[in-house]
């Protein structure tokens, strides 16, 4: 059932032709399938420094049995106030990662991936989609999602939204108590994994703000307003309560020099090409008098503006409606028509992926070469004090917790200012090194900063360990 009409209904209007009624589920299944192979590229190495210190700090709370209230990583920042907002992912994390190590990682959030991408084939088959036009589509938006789709809670986001925009439709079409447990549930688990639920808080608003708007669906507004209540409480259900509010807005803050909280950038097309595809999904969606999607892509169209890291949401919520309205006669009329050549050209450019992901396979959840130096992390001495630059600082709280960092991505505990005056001191290497570096003992930053060319000349630094990505300085004894 789709939004306040049946299913059959759905696929028999115009914009979603009988065809897709027609097509077996072993077809939606190869469109699935045709997307592991992108799912298992992304795992292949980790880019991502957030990773690391969500493991160690899973751990740390398994081991304790409860959530860190002060930071236990860095000697910068030791002691102070610090607030997680994805603590339950942590713990499934280093669950994992105590099994099976960063593959299990790497390999369990592919899982959730194609879980994803399923919900969007979902989605799309439930609004009267061809599974060809489907599978066609998501290649290419499959590229503009794959840079997203890293081992971090934001994988819990898009699982999220999804199942939310299931629930409220399914609110709107027959609403019952079942379809508000569902939402409480999901609201509760979604909190807990990752404090970005009040983005559904908003979706589910948004939805009850179209539904009095709209004459055939106003007899909705009280379950909706129920919906929302729900929402609204059940995002207090998490280990800070009402301060999860405070939180968000602290993270927004701190995280001003990470580009995925800066602003839409309509010159880049990675960017602007989603918000493109949204608009056009958005206008979709209100012709079609589309409640939950509309409020959806409405309220992901703003994230987006103000944030590029809602763009990947606004884009999951737009494929299956792309999905639906590209499946029109005329074009499944083409692809009769053409039913060998594109199965061919899709056999052979989903092998080509299979075939490169194999031969990568086995490196699966490495960190990045290029961005992690292994050799020099593991010449750290004992119980060092660590002044590093930001990205590796996540990986040597993983894979050495004996060492202290100066900095690594928290940038919530951090704040902006410390931030930006450790990355400036680090390029540019210049003021008085001795007061800069109190306190450290280690150096471990990029060969080509300021700092590291700073401290080659200077006696009372001994270079260690030489690495693309990283050089290690110890301090001379006695300096």
């Amino acid at each position: 059932m789709v939004e306040g009409r049946s299913a059959e209904a759905v696929r028999d209007t115009p914009a979603g032709p009988a065809v897709g009624r027609l097509a077996p589920t072993k077809y939606w299944l190869f469109a699935w399938l045709a997307f592991l192979p992108i799912a298992l590229a992304r795992a292949e190495n980790f880019s991502e420094s957030d990773t690391f210190w969500q493991i160690r700090t899973g751990i740390l709370t398994l081991e304790a049995g409860r959530i860190p209230a002060v930071d236990p990583f860095s000697w910068t920042a030791a002691g102070e106030p610090w607030t997680l907002n994805s603590w339950g992912f942590n713990v499934l994390l280093a669950a994992v990662y105590n099994v099976s190590g960063l593959p299990g990682v790497a390999l369990g959030c592919a899982a959730i991936a194609a879980a994803i991408i399923g919900l969007v084939l979902f989605l799309a088959r439930a609004r009267g989609a061809s599974p060809a036009v489907a599978g066609w589509l998501l290649l290419p938006t499959s590229l503009l999602l794959i840079i997203w789709l890293s081992a971090r809670p934001h994988l819990v986001d898009y699982l999220a939204v999804l199942l939310l925009v299931i629930i409220l439709g399914r609110m709107l079409d027959a609403p019952s108590l079942r379809q508000l447990c569902a939402l409480a549930l999901l609201v509760t688990v979604w909190v807990n994994l990752h404090a970005a639920s009040l983005l559904g808080v908003a979706i589910v608003g948004g939805t009850l703000v179209l539904a009095g708007v709209q004459k055939n669906t106003r007899r909705r507004v009280g379950w909706f307003a129920g919906a929302l209540a729900v929402a609204l409480l059940c995002s207090l259900a998490n280990p800070y309560g009402i301060g999860i509010f405070s939180q968000t807005t602290q993270v927004k803050a701190a995280s001003t020099v990470i580009t995925e909280w800066q602003p839409l950038n309509v010159a880049d097309p990675v960017q602007f090409v989603p918000v493109a595809l949204g608009l056009v999904a958005l206008v979709v969606a209100v012709r079609r008098r589309e409640i939950v999607f509309s409020a959806a892509l409405l309220v992901t169209l703003a994230g987006s503006v103000a944030a590029m890291r809602i763009i990947p949401i606004l884009l999951l919520i737009s494929m299956p409606v792309l999905m639906s309205a590209a499946s029109r006669p005329v074009v499944l009329r083409y692809f009769e028509s053409r039913r060998r050549m594109l199965a061919q050209c899709g056999t052979l450019a989903v092998a080509a992926v299979t075939v490169l992901v194999a031969v990568n396979l086995p490196a699966v959840g490495r960190p990045d070469p290029a961005s992690y130096p292994s050799d020099a992390i593991g010449a750290i001495p004992a119980g060092c004090t660590l002044f590093n630059d930001y990205m590796v600082g996540g990986l040597v709280i993983l894979q050495r917790p004996d060492a202290r960092v100066s900095l690594d991505s928290r940038n919530d505990l951090y704040g902006a200012d410390r931030v930006n005056n450790f990355m400036r001191f680090i390029e540019q290497g210049d003021g008085d090194l001795d007061q800069r570096l109190s306190g450290a003992d280690c150096v471990l930053v990029p060969p080509s900063s300021g700092l590291a060319r700073a401290l080659q000349a200077n006696p009372e630094w001994q270079l260690k360990t030489t690495e693309p990505a990283s050089v290690l300085f110890v301090r001379v004894p006695g300096s």
